[in-house]
């Protein structure tokens, strides 16, 4: 029979909750484009009811998202590699239409991120559809870009559309069993050696 000692058991208890804390937080989900004269274009908005002068052609990248949990989740443009690094970012519920940009808008930024960049913090909902729309402030600005969605409150994971899902942390909460399965395993077959 395989015996586990006390030390040898603290051991994996301690890894197992190492790796159930790590777990139980979860992992920021990135995202990146390129704006180019390809694109679509849309008249972004100024405000939430009003559409900017100066914005009137800007190229787009809009991604499409939920949230697993309720909970405050971050939304920040890392990069724009473009003349003057200038991003702007608008946040939908249920769609988004470039037709009429101001219609589902729940919230946009242009520079409460690093220098330029934009950052939007929101509380969103599990099982609701969102789109986030990537544009330059200026129109007819190119460039590649990274972001980031990340959470900050509330324990769930953002999953974009189109992109296979990460494990939920129940799910890797149960590594740590799966480790003892074969350590155990593992002990068996030296012992029937």
């Amino acid at each position: 029979m395989f015996r586990l000692s006390p030390s040898g058991f603290l051991k994996l208890a301690l890894v197992a909750i190492a790796m159930v804390s790590h777990a139980a937080y979860a992992a920021p989900v990135s995202f990146s484009g390129a704006l180019s004269t390809s694109d679509d274009f849309f008249h972004r908005p100024f405000s939430l009811t009003e559409l900017s002068a100066l914005g009137t052609h800007n190229a787009y990248d809009a991604y499409g998202f939920q949230v697993t949990a309720d909970g405050t989740y971050s939304i920040e443009a890392t990069s724009f590699d473009s003349d003057d690094g200038d991003t702007f970012l608008a946040l939908y519920q249920g769609s988004f239409d470039a037709a009429a940009p101001l219609d589902n808008l729940l919230q946009f930024n242009d520079d409460n991120g690093e220098s330029l960049l934009s950052l939007i913090a929101l509380a969103l909902q599990a099982d609701t559809n969102y789109v986030l729309v990537f544009t330059s402030f200026l129109p007819d600005t190119f460039g590649a870009y990274t972001g980031r969605f990340d959470m900050v409150s509330g324990g769930g994971q953002v999953q974009l559309d189109g992109v296979s899902e990460v494990p939920e942390p129940g799910t890797l909460a149960l590594l740590p069993l799966a480790m003892l399965g074969l350590t155990l395993a593992r002990a068996r077959r030296r012992r029937n050696a």
